[in-house]
């Protein structure tokens, strides 16, 4: 089989004849490919590369990740093993250039951690060719359902039947990614697709040193913390408007911020008041690892505010550090929370989270003993070894 027979002329003449030289000249056994830098995606990579090991695997990417924090954070040390993808502006033409590599470099298996968007491309791409000589691993780690909290969209009625599809090739392992306390274990519409727990790293530091932009915790004043990138989705703005409900409470923002973001706490007026009183700290930028870890211990409480029904890595971020958090009324979060007790629900409103920052912070020590329960479950293990196959 020649590699050029897997594709549309188009594509072959294109994406798999511009992928940038590397200094690769060797067998892999694993490929994996994420060209979205952003969140957690990158410590997925490393975690999927250290376990494979340099001399058995390849990262596919593209050369906006390879330029991006995140990639220089986590990855730099596998520059050897990475080859960009350049031009490849659509989630198709990514996954042809690197199944094309993939072959061309002998491997078994391409991984494909944030699989959401390659569900179309793969379908078309196992209508082609049932019999790829590649097994491609998707995992997706957004499975909105119907009757959740999010407002639906053709995706997620059309989603679920791709997912099933994509699943029937041999060619194809789909799976979900839940919460790392493995409290959903099946999603409604997804029947049969395994659940892989979301990886943290265990925590081995009995102490983190207190970063010196992080206010210092006081009796009766709590310390509310909303970290990682910083997005709509978080409700920055509720928390802000509860701060005047909560006058007691300093609530500190530390993680890179997405555009309309920083657009919005250079001009709000509330921000611009909270910030000269004290009682709001921003710090726009990745936060370095050893920073993330003591901003979340060293904080009262996590807001974990998102809108969307999905799993959060800064959940159980928190619980590793014991720390409680506070999460949205209903929805995945709440039944994560409630089922381990690591932290309160709220409704998304002002007032609701004003209670229950104040609830939180009257019993507080309750929630710590949660943490220090469940935490010593988190791990990466279950993620690598579903993702590798192991």
């Amino acid at each position: 089989m020649r590699l050029s027979d897997l594709f549309s002329p188009g594509i072959a003449n294109k994406e798999t004849t511009d992928v940038r030289a590397s200094q690769l000249d060797r067998k892999v056994d694993v490929a994996v490919l994420e060209a979205n830098p952003s969140g957690h995606r990158m410590h997925y990579v490393r975690y999927l590369v250290d376990a494979v090991g340099p001399e058995s695997s390849v990262v596919l990417t593209t050369a906006r990740a390879t330029g991006s924090q995140e990639y220089a954070a986590l990855l730099s040390s596998a520059a050897d093993i990475t080859v960009a993808l350049p031009d490849v502006d659509s989630p198709r033409a990514a996954l042809a250039a690197a199944v094309s590599k993939s072959l061309a470099l002998g491997a078994r298996t391409l991984i494909v951690p944030d699989g959401d968007r390659y569900l179309i491309p793969l379908l078309r791409l196992l209508i082609r060719h049932p019999r790829l000589p590649l097994e491609i691993r998707l995992l997706l780690m957004r499975t909105t359902t119907i009757n959740g909290p999010e407002r639906p969209r053709p995706a997620t009625l059309v989603k679920p039947l791709l997912a099933q599809l994509a699943r029937m090739s041999a060619q194809a392992r789909i799976m979900f990614l839940t919460d790392a306390f493995g409290v959903v274990r099946t999603r409604p519409g997804y029947p049969g697709i395994p659940a892989v727990l979301d990886p943290v790293v265990p925590d081995t530091a009995t102490a983190h040193d207190h970063p010196a932009w992080l206010p210092r915790r006081q009796p009766g004043s709590p310390v509310v913390g909303v970290f990682g990138v910083i997005t709509p989705r978080k409700n920055l703005p509720l928390l802000v408007k509860a701060l005047d409900l909560c006058p007691s409470a300093v609530l500190v923002v530390g993680g890179a911020f997405e555009l309309g973001m920083r657009e919005y706490v250079d001009t709000d007026e509330d921000v611009r008041r909270h910030v000269a009183s004290g009682r709001m700290v921003i710090v726009d930028r990745l936060l370095s690892a050893d920073e993330f870890a003591a901003g979340l211990a060293n904080v009262d409480l996590v807001a974990v505010l998102y809108d969307n029904d999905a799993p959060s890595g800064i959940l159980a971020e928190a619980c590793m550090r014991h720390t409680p958090v506070l999460v949205p009324t209903g929805g995945w979060l709440a039944r994560v929370a409630q089922s381990t007790g690591v932290g309160t629900t709220t409704p998304l409103t002002a007032e609701g989270v004003a209670q229950a920052i104040q609830r939180v912070t009257r019993d507080r020590q309750r929630y710590v003993d949660a943490t220090r329960v469940h935490a010593p479950r988190l791990n990466i293990v279950d993620f690598v070894e579903h993702l590798l196959g192991r």
